[in-house]
């Protein structure tokens, strides 16, 4: 049945009121409103112009900004193309105290030799390609192991320092010494500091000297008081 010309009217208003609610709604949003930051995921690109992001080895395919640790990275050089030509110039130098970096922590610290192969520079680890193999020895069962291990390290309470274990000594550099507590070298009766070398070509005063028959180095003499 067709409308009469009062229900055409009523129908109107009706929608005319709805579509006043939506636009008091929607000035409401936007109306001397802030626009609302967002981001865009972006697609695919191609992999030769993914750039190193982190210090590890072999991280060339994430993308993002690059972390420079020397001259030759600030160019961004793609991981998929070749290393960066070998620094000059290093950044970010920074300490590692208890005050600046953290302390290093004993039992943690790792030693590590590689075959470097075509690699030429060692400094840019995250352009390693490929990631260079693990040098080894062998130990004294003759069996082959990598050459990777904890620093082996001994306090010395007294001076509050760390040291090393000694596996070899050169004769003609090392000195043997007698500090105080305060790590001072400390002077004899006379004025001299406690303080001389292993080796000396004078035979009156070296400690050591080197037994050819048997090819290996001796104690020289034992020191006795003249009483």
């Amino acid at each position: 049945m067709e409308q009469t010309l009062n229900e055409k009217i009523i129908a109107l208003q009706t929608q005319i009121k709805e579509l006043q609610a939506q636009f008091d709604a929607l000035n409401d949003k936007v109306y001397n409103k802030d626009a609302k930051i967002y981001t865009v995921a972006g697609g695919n690109r191609d992999n030769a112009l993914n750039r190193s992001t982190d210090i590890a080895t072999g991280m060339g395919r994430q993308q993002g900004a690059p972390m420079a640790w020397n001259d030759s990275e600030l160019g961004f050089p793609p991981y998929s193309i070749a290393e960066p030509p070998t620094p000059t110039v290093g950044y970010n130098n920074h300490s590692h105290s208890r005050y600046s970096g953290g302390a290093l922590i004993n039992g943690v610290i790792e030693i590590i030799e590689y075959v470097w192969g075509t690699i030429t520079n060692k400094h840019s680890q995250q352009y390693y390609t490929p990631t260079p193999t693990i040098a080894t020895d062998i130990n004294s069962n003759k069996i082959t192991v990598n050459k990777i291990g904890l620093l082996e390290l001994f306090f010395n309470p007294d001076s509050l320092t760390w040291g090393t274990e000694a596996m070899q000594i050169d004769v003609n550099r090392c000195y043997l010494v007698e500090r105080d507590i305060n790590g001072v070298i400390a002077l004899d009766s006379k004025g001299n500091q406690k303080k001389s070398l292993l080796y000396n070509a004078d035979a009156t005063k070296t400690a050591l000297c080197w037994d050819e028959s048997a090819g290996v180095w001796r104690w020289y003499a034992v020191y006795a008081p003249d009483n």
